[in-house]
């Protein structure tokens, strides 16, 4: 039985890992800012507790202490928490790129930091980091979005090679688009106060894209949490495998990727003579 310490689990994603985590058999502490919105989580059998995870370090490292004493461990972290500023790169206010790379990436780093010791010294773990498909490509209106799941993917990566010899392992999940409230207004999608009449040619095409897909994705969160659970505990369908260091969730994940792959292959052989012109003569 595997001890789980999920962020951000008051909807979406958290919520349902949860729910899919407790079905496995595993303990979950779930966690979230407001703690009485957890409460189908605790009736399920989920120990919640509040949190704010852009709290400074030592409040972090205090909420981390105490968390390992409710069960005497933590196996798996999920940093989950998040939201997406729709915005063009012109217009959003550099306190509101700040606040959403602090949730985003800083917030993780500090969450992964406190629990991380505990790991170390049990000389097993997994941390987990929900990412998106937004951390292969730049998405027009959500750049500052990209940019913190770009970030988190260097994050990620580098300390999975930083800790794999403690037989810690650390994956970053991507899901393409998923049925949650996301990219409902209000919810996890918010939009800066600025808009610049000259960028509304692209940002209104983007807007009306995300109102119209939203409750129309794809994506079974359900399933999605399926997979999480049985990725991050090497069970089920995932029994045998080497956790990735990118888990891709959605069909519509693995196309973008793959043609971003592609793309990226093209531009190194297209360039890779000149790129490789620049050293010196003698190397």
């Amino acid at each position: 039985m595997g001890v789980w310490l999920i962020t951000g689990c008051s909807s979406g994603f958290g919520l349902e890992v949860a729910k899919a985590a407790l079905a496995h058999g595993d303990q979950v502490i779930a966690t979230s800012r407001d703690a009485s919105k957890l409460t189908e989580l605790k009736n399920l059998g989920a120990t919640t507790l509040a949190v704010n995870i852009s709290a400074p370090s030592d409040v972090l490292n205090q909420f981390a202490a105490e968390a390992v004493k409710i069960y005497g461990k933590i196996d798996i972290l999920l940093n989950n928490a998040g939201y997406m500023l729709e915005a063009a790169i012109e217009e959003a206010t550099m306190d509101e790129v700040r606040a959403q790379v602090e949730t985003n990436l800083f917030a993780h780093i500090a969450v992964t930091q406190a629990f991380l010791p505990y790991m170390r010294a049990q000389r097993s773990g997994v941390i987990a980091n929900m990412g998106s498909i937004a951390g292969w490509t730049g998405i027009v209106g959500a750049g500052h979005y990209c940019a913190s799941k770009f970030a988190l993917v260097a994050i990620s990566d580098t300390l999975r090679k930083e800790v794999n010899h403690l037989n810690i392992k650390v994956t970053i999940i991507e899901p393409g688009y998923f049925r949650t409230n996301f990219l409902t207004p209000g919810g996890a999608r918010t939009t800066a106060a600025k808009v610049i009449d000259d960028l509304k040619p692209v940002m209104d095409p983007l807007r009306a894209m995300l109102d119209a897909v939203d409750q129309k994705q794809p994506g079974d969160a359900k399933k999605g949490a399926q997979l999480i659970v049985e990725a991050l505990t090497g069970t089920g369908r995932c029994a045998g495998k080497e956790l990735p260091s990118r888990l891709l969730l959605g069909k519509d994940a693995v196309q973008l990727c793959s043609g971003v792959v592609e793309d990226w292959r093209k531009d190194i052989e297209e360039w890779k003579e000149l790129s490789s012109s620049t050293d010196h003569d003698d190397v």
